[in-house]
């Protein structure tokens, strides 16, 4: 009797044929889509970059405002948002002053939570002018009671909001003032970098974070920046024009993101233009444990996806729409693939292990690529776990986009931060 694995092609049962078939060109269309979405996006950074003079005329066309020059950091306040941030604030400040500006911190009620907590106290001896509130109600009302209790909309012409366990270098207001230049930008974006302290060397969610940052950055964020249809911003540390500021900033924001209501604003209203600094460097705390991580991604999701909803995304004819449409597209493409990827590999490890290989190398070319791009030889070790946490990523989707449709609103923009590592 002739095994089944010695028949011919021809002589098998259709629907064996229609399954190999199928299998087939999933593993092919699994391995075509991450090139295909390359492709778009790299052709949007070629286009800009050989066209440069097309990009800017489009993006001075659709900002409407008209801001004056910035006449160097003097002229920029830095203001940090701190609530029982004694361990950091500290050095977030000393990182701040180094820039030439003015720094003020506000305390959102640290002492109503722990009369002994010494924030306060930290910040003005690391050199800041603080303001203390007695009640904590978030990071939006305590930045709207800063601004208006200081009068620092009158008194600069730009304002930097930090976290308070940012650091960032010496010339990132310069780097963000220089893309400011330009009249019509209200929003400068600085570039994450996730810190990553030698007794942490080793812990993937840092180095997952570190890998996620240079990606999107690289991508995503360099293309929409040259088209001018940024989404997303960096709460933790961007450059507003104040202009801008008395506009956006309100005591209550409707979704859990701050900046992402911030930045719709600016987009909606034609406020300014929202451009990425990559060169104005900031080095963020990021989460150290899966808890963390996983909370901290859903937070971000879900504030995303309730501005979708809040702002209207993708139903009115503007450029900004349309690429908010394209970059759906790459998410549903991104989360739909995943139970395909692992039903792919799952067939291609007992058949065509030749793509299972090539599935592998397509995500250890990146790796490899952002390891030397953020100088981090030992992001390599991490293959393995980036992978796998990029899979639970694309669960978050459903997962946030799921509380979006439950929650689309919330009544205060509050959350718990992740653990800090001490800098103090």
């Amino acid at each position: 009797m002739r095994s089944e694995s010695c028949t011919p092609p021809w002589r098998r049962p259709r629907s064996d044929r229609g399954r190999e078939n199928t299998m087939e060109a999933l593993l092919w269309l699994l391995l075509i889509t991450p090139f295909c979405l390359l492709a778009v996006a790299a052709s949007g950074w070629v286009y800009g970059r050989f066209r440069p003079a097309r990009v800017r005329q489009w993006s001075t066309k659709r900002a409407s405002p008209e801001f004056p020059p910035i006449d160097g950091p003097q002229r920029v306040a830095v203001l940090i948002a701190c609530f029982r941030g004694a361990g950091t604030i500290g050095q977030t400040v000393e990182s701040a002053l180094l820039t030439g500006c003015d720094v003020y911190v506000v305390d959102d009620g640290s002492k109503q939570k722990s009369p002994s907590d010494r924030t306060a106290e930290v910040a003005r001896a690391a050199g800041a002018t603080v303001l203390e509130l007695p009640v904590n109600g978030g990071k939006p009302k305590a930045l709207h009671s800063a601004f208006h209790q200081l009068c620092l909309g009158t008194r600069y012409e730009a304002v930097a909001i930090l976290d308070d366990d940012v650091l960032i270098e010496p010339d990132f207001i310069e780097r963000s003032l220089e893309k400011m230049e330009d009249p019509s930008v209200a929003i400068a974006v600085g570039k994450n970098i996730t810190w990553w302290p030698a007794e942490h060397r080793w812990n993937m969610w840092l180095a997952k974070r570190a890998f996620s940052y240079w990606n999107f950055q690289l991508t995503i964020r360099h293309v929409q920046s040259l088209f001018g249809v940024m989404n997303c911003i960096s709460g933790s540390n961007s450059v507003y024009r104040s202009g801008l500021l008395e506009h956006v900033l309100v005591e209550k924001t409707p979704y859990i993101v701050d900046d992402t209501y911030w930045v719709l604003e600016a987009q909606r209203r034609n406020l300014g233009g929202v451009v990425y600094a990559p060169r104005a460097r900031a080095h963020l705390q990021d989460p150290t444990n899966f808890k963390d991580w996983y909370s901290q991604n859903l937070r971000w999701l879900w504030g995303t996806f309730q501005g979708i909803i809040g702002h209207r995304v993708a139903r009115q004819a503007s450029r900004f729409d349309a690429a908010y449409i394209l970059l759906m597209l790459h998410w549903t493409i991104y989360v739909v693939s995943a139970p395909v990827a692992l039903v792919a590999m799952v067939v291609a490890a007992h058949q065509a292990p030749i793509f299972l290989l090539l599935f592998f190398a397509g995500y250890s070319f990146w790796i490899v690529a952002a390891s030397i791009g953020l100088r981090q030889p030992r992001l390599l070790v991490f293959t393995v776990p980036i992978i796998i946490s990029d899979f639970i990523y694309r669960c978050l989707f459903v997962h946030a986009l799921v509380k979006a449709v439950r929650q689309p609103t919330v009544e205060n923009c509050v959350w718990t931060s992740p653990a800090r590592i001490t800098t103090a």
